[in-house]
């Protein structure tokens, strides 16, 4: 029976904490910070060169008291009290979101249904790779939102930018062996907790573009022969490719100060040297080209990654608006980010008559994992 169904995206949520840092005003704040001052010049150069405007951060890193507490050694207990602390909240309100709109489709679409999306979630998958806690940020979302208790629960950790992928591949498996349950998946990143402030200038950049926020997923399954009607994102397939001799692109390490992400200058390279074939070849194996790609959602994880893809793959700079979009509002919120591109895509798309909807938008979406690894999926907008 299963074979009958495809997996499709029911909703999609998205938000972040309160804090909004605008990124001159972080530029000239961490230049003058002591210790880094050696730095300053080079510092002001590659926040500007970001193309970021502004980050939303569970952490108000522009205060003396919050870099105080990131330059304190050994307090890695305390900055995963505090992904707890802000985690929580943040999670079960976007996925409270995700649930509403998730219902409100559906009642439109069936309108004499009574059935309670929260009974209906069979599996919750929970994608984070800037804390650990355990019980996870997972068990409390099911409290809160008063899911079934008797439901499957995935996490994944520290698959990066590509988590969300990974994690939507997750449910999309468990969505073809069950059709008629749904599944949600809640992808929340909280990198400011993990925040140094030293003289360590790689931790400075990596602390110029990353975000926090969170993004949610409610997904089900429907019939192949019904799959116009409902109007909905189907996956039609996923792609993992594990790029040879990368291991050094991205590194994710746990010390006691926190987590840490180490980016190798040769990371762009890699990805403009291997995006191309990798796509190229799972595109053929579904007899389709480069060219029959209607929608490209490509991660917006820094502008030398947004321009390597582009240039990798020959888009025009009105494939990739989403992205930079995005990057420019949001920074790069690790595996949130091809999720809020995602979801900004469908917004434009349900709100302009430029399309023939008559046949459905062929899409690609991807992200990059420490490997390193590239995660996708195909899928189509009716």
């Amino acid at each position: 029976m299963s074979n009958q169904f495809l997996p499709i995206v029911e909703s999609i949520a998205t938000g972040t904490p309160q804090h909004t840092v605008y990124q001159a005003d972080a530029a000239r704040f961490v230049s003058e910070l002591y210790g880094v001052g050696q730095h300053q010049e080079r510092i002001e150069k590659i926040y500007k060169n970001t193309r970021i405007e502004n980050r939303h951060l569970a952490l108000d890193l522009l205060t003396d008291e919050v870099v105080d507490f990131c330059r304190q050694p050994s307090n890695i207990k305390q900055r995963m009290d505090l992904y707890a602390e802000h985690a929580v909240p943040l999670a079960t309100k976007v996925a409270s979101k995700a649930l509403a709109i998730a219902t409100a489709r559906n009642r439109q679409e069936r309108p004499n249904d009574t059935t309670k999306i929260e009974d209906e979630i069979g599996l919750i998958v929970f994608v984070t790779s800037t804390g650990f806690l355990a019980p996870g940020v997972d068990t409390k979302v099911i409290e809160h939102l008063g899911l079934r208790r008797n439901i499957a629960r995935i996490p994944v950790n520290f698959m990066g930018c590509a988590a969300a992928i990974t994690g939507l591949r997750v449910a999309c498996d468990y969505l073809r062996a069950y059709p008629h349950s749904k599944a949600l998946m809640v992808c929340l990143e909280l990198s400011s907790v993990n925040s140094s402030f030293g003289d360590n200038l790689n931790d400075i950049i990596i602390h110029s573009i990353f975000g926090d926020g969170c993004a949610a997923v409610v997904l089900g399954a429907r019939d192949i022969a019904n799959l116009a009607a409902a109007n909905r994102l189907v996956i039609r397939d996923n792609f993992s490719y594990l790029v040879e001799d990368t291991a050094d692109g991205i590194v994710l390490d746990v010390q006691a100060n926190g987590i840490t992400c180490q980016l190798s200058p040769q990371l762009p390279g890699y990805i403009e040297a291997g995006v191309d074939p990798i796509i190229t070849n799972f595109l053929s194996e579904h007899q389709l080209a480069k060219a029959d790609i209607d929608l490209w959602v490509v991660h917006p994880g820094g502008t030398r990654i947004i321009e390597k893809v582009q240039r990798s793959l020959g888009l025009t700079d009105e494939q990739v608006d989403d992205s930079w979009e995005i990057l420019r509002e949001y920074g790069n919120v690790l595996s949130c980010a091809v999720l809020f591109t995602l979801e900004r895509m469908l917004i434009r798309l349900d709100s302009s008559s430029h399309f023939d909807r008559t046949e459905p938008l062929t899409g690609v979406a991807f992200s990059f994992s420490p490997g390193v690894g590239i995660e996708g999926i195909l899928f189509e907008k009716y």
